[in-house]
């Protein structure tokens, strides 16, 4: 049964949309868009796109996304997956596996790497082992010219993440994925020179904290593992995190139950952004933030504009969380070089900020502050938003009051009224009540 599933999702997703529902899909980068065929729209945010052998598409106007079956359950309203396996069945009858066969190895536009390869099964093992026994010095250079810190690029080849992949005349550093067991996944592979890569085996989430991710309540996301590195280069105590190896949220949800914040560091593009949705869909109870990337493409495109001297934008938090790895690092070089920084320029910092604390506290009176003053402008606003809304309280009290009071004169004036009348006493509403006469006193005379 799995097999026929696997043979299903890599019939070609093109081919079967344009003959049987009539799309008219057209290439568009490395995939092919048309416009939605579950909502009405008029401009193209439906496509098609072939990764790891499979056919998966992805709407942007609805938020739906997923295979063939989950295309058929959407578009026919089927209940079930079963019905979706039926349906294409008396769809497409005894063609649809020859089909399968014949399209599961094409190569969408612009993809990188042997199409071929994906849909074949490989002896995993036996090439990590092949692979290690390379010389890893190629992987080395081409890290730490992403960018990577030299520490966790020793690591990597140290403990054998990081192997050296000779194929088809070219070098590529692969990356051994496993799973939380220490199982091996699958190998990603990414050019040395030049552009292109390509997975062995079936795709996994690639992490180095396991076990950090399931407990940790502060979890990010980014789409590969070169965008993981540098996330990890370029923050001095990131959260654990997660490469997806694309933007497909490929694992089990359970994975991230513990997690209460979940930090998005994926490309800036359509498929980081329909990502972010998959993630807020499927943790709807959970905080979803965008890691800020200063307006750059992806983590490590980030993390290469710190290294050439651009540097981060310097928020006042920023400012200060610099000014303390300055005094807790040996080597102010490496600090300001990791900053993306002149290191006169972060000396000329440290200054600015010193002066700023040698003000403030100038600034203070000697002794401890009156009982229930503000201690810093935070709480000052605090205190201000109390007493405005106090204010306000007070406010609405003598509106209640004066109210009350007006209430009661009416009451009064009615009773006295009701009292006239039951002594038989005529009262002309009308007429205003008579003036009180006027007693002039009389002068006294002076002896």
């Amino acid at each position: 049964m799995d097999r026929n599933v696997e043979a299903w999702k890599q019939v070609n997703l093109v081919d079967f949309l344009s003959q049987h529902y009539g799309l008219r899909l057209s290439p568009q980068g490395g995939a092919f868009a048309c416009c939605s065929p579950l909502t009405a729209e008029r401009n193209p945010s439906f496509f098609v796109r072939l990764v790891n052998g499979h056919w998966l598409f992805k709407d942007f106007s609805s938020g739906a996304g997923g295979t063939i079956f989950d295309f058929v359950r959407m578009k026919e309203k089927l209940g079930s997956f079963a019905e979706a396996m039926r349906f294409l069945r008396g769809l497409l009858g005894p063609r649809s596996f020859q089909l399968a066969s014949a399209c599961g190895v094409q190569e969408s536009p612009g993809a990188k790497g042997d199409s071929s390869d994906r849909t074949r099964d490989y002896d995993m093992d036996g090439l990590y082992q092949r692979f290690r026994n390379e010389d890893p010095e190629v992987c080395r250079r081409y890290l730490l010219g992403r960018g990577i810190v030299a520490a966790v690029v020793e690591a990597l080849i140290e403990d054998g993440t990081v192997v050296h992949n000779r194929h088809g005349g070219r070098s590529w550093c692969c990356f051994a994925v496993r799973d939380a067991a220490g199982g091996l996944r699958c190998l990603d592979n990414h050019a040395v020179d030049g552009g292109g890569k390509f997975v062995l085996g079936s795709k996994s989430p690639f992490s180095r904290e396991w076990e950090e991710v399931k407990r940790s309540k502060v979890v990010f996301l980014c789409e590969g593992v070169i965008d993981y590195l540098s996330v990890k280069s370029i923050e001095r105590d990131p959260p654990p995190g997660l490469a997806l190896l694309g933007n497909q949220l490929c694992f089990e949800a359970s994975l991230l139950e513990g997690a209460e914040v979940l930090v998005s560091a994926m490309d800036a593009d359509r498929g980081g952004e329909s990502a972010v949705l998959d993630l807020q869909a499927r943790y709807p109870e959970k905080e979803v933030r965008i890691y800020d990337l200063e307006g750059h493409k992806d983590p490590n495109e980030f993390l290469m504009a710190i290294r050439s001297g651009a540097g981060r934008k310097l928020s006042p938090e920023r400012k200060l969380q610099l000014y303390r790895e300055f005094h807790e690092s040996e080597n102010k070089a490496e600090l300001a070089r990791r900053w993306g920084i002149d290191r006169s320029y972060l000396y000329e910092l440290v200054r600015d900020c010193e002066q700023s604390l040698k003000e403030a506290l100038s600034s203070r009176k000697p002794g401890r502050p009156p009982k229930g003053q503000p201690a810093s402008l935070a709480e000052a606003m605090e205190r201000i938003k109390e007493l405005e809304a106090e204010c306000e309280r007070e406010a609405t009290r003598r509106e209640e009051f004066y109210c009350r009071s007006e209430l009661l004169a009416i009451r009064l004036k009615y009773a006295e009224i009701e009292a006239a009348e039951a002594r038989g006493e005529k009262i002309d509403e009308d007429q205003p009540e008579p003036k009180k006469p006027h007693v002039k006193k009389k002068r006294s005379r002076r002896p």
